[in-house]
């Protein structure tokens, strides 16, 4: 499910469980991906917000987690420094204020560079559904 290239730190002879992500704490646990509900990037850190509250700081980019999740995930980078779970999406304007809603009432910037393939990838996505 992950390219090994991504990780850098993980050895090939690891497997990642189905459904996490490897986050490189103090330790190297694994995270459900449904847990969590944004990761936002903070030069060569990353923080990820789950959902019981919990918040994990990793010294690596947003970009190797971008790569990481790859592009069939329900993630989406809005802007540099976020990639939201689309699952947590409640509602979003790029003809407006260009933000998004999430269900957990942070309110997001989209970068005026990300706002029509974010537009195109919310309505893809609504068909799915």
């Amino acid at each position: 499910m992950y390219s090994n290239s991504a990780l850098g730190a993980v050895p090939q002879k690891w497997a990642v469980p189905d459904g996490t992500i490897p986050v490189f704490d103090r330790r190297t646990q694994y995270v459900p991906i449904d847990d969590i509900i944004m990761i936002e990037g903070d030069g060569n850190y990353t923080i990820f917000f789950c959902t019981n509250g919990r918040r994990i700081m990793v010294s690596k980019t947003l970009r190797d987690y971008e790569k990481l999740l790859g592009e069939n995930s329900l993630f989406f980078r809005i802007h540099k420094s976020y990639l939201i779970n689309m699952k947590f999406v409640q509602r979003y304007d790029v003809r407006g204020e260009d933000c998004v809603w999430l269900k957990t009432g942070h309110i997001l910037s989209i970068a005026r560079r990300r706002k029509h393939e974010f537009d195109q990838f919310m309505r893809q996505n609504a068909r799915r559904n």
